[in-house]
């Protein structure tokens, strides 16, 4: 013989029935914690720009041994065997030190940071979609007058560009963009600073390209 439960017994087991099998409120609605990878590089001298030097007030001049070097128009041969100094040590052929630039190795493969320091910072906020920032911090006195930026991203579903710029500077010290793509595949993705196409101009001439530089996080 079956036995039927009282209405009471019924109610009192559905509600324990449901509270073991329905996550909480809080549980339910608590979101993945963000995923946040920086990383930054040295920003190097890879050369000159003759026409910005120019307008500034430079002039790029060439050592007997074929370096290049940038100096202020009508120098004293005093201040003209100083920025030669200087250029050597950013050139990486001197491990002596210039006035203002520390020493750096006897390398021309090496990043070192003898403009500054560019950066790329990738979060992964949800809703398959990411914010993107980077950037670069110039040395103290120095000064960017135009850049070029470019990364991309690379999720399971492909690969995404983006540029900021060419465009100029009023003289900026640091400089930094934004980009925030969305409608991303689940799973693994990278960010990725391009060197060869990323770069800083400064008044006196001298551009400086980063480092490739790359930041990981997982799409959610």
């Amino acid at each position: 013989m079956i036995k039927f439960a009282t209405a009471a017994a019924v109610a009192a087991l559905t509600a324990a029935t449901l509270a073991a099998t329905t996550p909480s409120a809080t549980a339910a609605e608590a979101a993945p914690t963000v995923s946040h990878v920086h990383g930054e590089t040295g920003l190097k001298l890879t050369g000159y720009d003759a026409a910005v030097a120019e307008a500034h007030g430079y002039v790029i001049k060439t050592t007997a041994d074929g370096m290049q070097y940038t100096v202020k128009k009508n120098a004293t041969p005093a201040a003209d065997v100083t920025a030669q100094a200087k250029a050597a040590a950013l050139w990486g052929k001197s491990v002596k030190p210039a006035p203002g630039v520390a020493a750096q190795p006897d390398s021309h493969d090496e990043w070192n940071d003898v403009c500054g320091k560019a950066w790329l910072d990738g979060d992964a906020v949800g809703g398959r979609a990411i914010k993107i920032e980077s950037g670069f911090n110039l040395l103290p006195g120095q000064a960017a007058i135009f850049y070029y930026w470019h990364v991309h991203a690379v999720d399971g579903g492909g690969v995404a560009n983006h540029a900021w710029g060419p465009s100029g500077l009023a003289d900026r010290n640091a400089w930094k963009g934004t980009w925030a793509p969305g409608g991303l595949t689940l799973g693994s993705a990278y960010t990725r600073l391009d060197s060869d196409t990323s770069y800083a101009t400064l008044d006196d001439g001298s551009v400086c390209h980063p480092a490739t530089l790359t930041v990981y996080y997982t799409i959610y």
